[in-house]
């Protein structure tokens, strides 16, 4: 891994309150090969949160929402394991949602 992973997770840049550990799970999962937050956005949302929001060229994204602030974070994976992986973290989720 590249020397700013740890964990499956880039660690480059800042993370949402909370959002830690639940992209640790992520990345655990069987088929992520990296995960990568991204920018960060000011927003009304209340509580904590994340869904996957659409695939792209080289995985997923993801979208987190903690008091105030919206996270874009992006997986990266192979074709083959994208749907698996969607539907495991939409029922990681629910255990995420505070």
């Amino acid at each position: 891994m590249p020397k700013h992973f740890k964990r499956g997770v880039k660690r480059e840049h800042h993370f949402l309150k909370g959002l830690e550990k639940p992209l640790e799970e992520i990345a655990r999962i069987p088929g992520v090969k990296k995960v990568i937050p991204g920018r960060i956005y000011a927003s009304d949302s209340r509580g904590f949160e994340i869904k996957v929001t659409r695939e792209t060229q080289t995985g997923l994204k993801l979208v987190a929402k903690s008091d105030g602030s919206v996270q874009e974070v992006f997986l990266v994976m192979d074709k083959a394991d994208r749907e698996r992986v969607w539907r495991e973290i939409e029922e990681l989720a629910e255990k995420w949602e505070k």
